[in-house]
């Protein structure tokens, strides 16, 4: 809806404009259709190539976009790129320049995609939220639905893979911890824990029940480490 929304105040600004000119706010509105239309095709191309041109060493594009005119009829369009380390975002000045933003992989959270109505107009948008909440969540309205599909799947892909890459490390820091407790000799008597050895043990325990309500252990992950933190001491 937003696209049709903005072609709509678009539409309804300019003739309220040209009924308060007494019809001479029409040449205004032909030489803003002229810039915008003639030649947006080669504008289009050295848009994409913003993201081209920051690229890090070794990294690779894998696909770039440009959003479509009906979400940008007041300003210039705005340019989407993913790569293997990152999605891009390119925010253009009306005169020139344009503010970059960029989530690396490792730091998204989620992305999300969402279909517009008159789709071949409209296409989608693309959101993608990073895994600190107190960072704004990166949106662009009105990507080639095809295009758009593409991204979001390669986006899910590395979410899901940085998801594991993190459970993992994850458990191997709370396996790590209760590996690390040292076990004292055996006396005559059955030596009884310290109090600072019972604290110690009872947070090793605590991290490992964290993770398990958070999802990133399985039960049985969670009784194998408590069982080996138990052993311990």
């Amino acid at each position: 809806m937003k696209g049709i929304v903005s072609a709509a105040g678009f539409v309804l600004a300019w003739l309220v404009i040209i009924l308060f000119s007494f019809g001479l706010g029409i040449i205004p509105l032909g030489v803003l259709l002229v810039l915008t239309y003639v030649g947006a095709d080669d504008r289009e191309q050295k848009a994409k190539s913003l993201v081209s041109m920051t690229l890090m060493d070794e990294e690779v594009l894998i696909a770039g976009a440009v959003q479509k005119r009906i979400f940008a009829l007041w300003k210039r369009r705005e340019v989407l790129g993913i790569t293997n380390s990152r999605v891009m975002i390119f925010k253009r000045g009306l005169f020139g320049g344009y503010n970059m933003l960029d989530i690396q992989w490792k730091d998204l959270k989620d992305a999300i995609i969402q279909q517009n109505v008159l789709d071949s107009v409209c296409g989608s948008n693309l959101a993608f939220r990073h895994l600190a909440t107190h960072l704004p969540t990166l949106v662009v309205f009105g990507i080639e639905s095809e295009m758009a599909r593409k991204m979001y799947t390669r986006a899910q892909k590395e979410e899901q893979s940085w998801e594991e890459k993190r459970r993992i490390r994850a458990m191997e820091e709370v396996r790590a911890a209760a590996g690390g407790v040292t076990v004292h000799a055996a006396q005559p008597m059955a030596p009884t824990a310290s109090a600072t050895q019972k604290n110690s043990m009872m947070d090793d325990i605590q991290k490992a029940k964290v993770l398990l309500d958070q999802g990133v252990i399985s039960d049985a992950e969670f009784q194998e480490m408590k069982s080996k933190i138990l052993a311990a001491f």
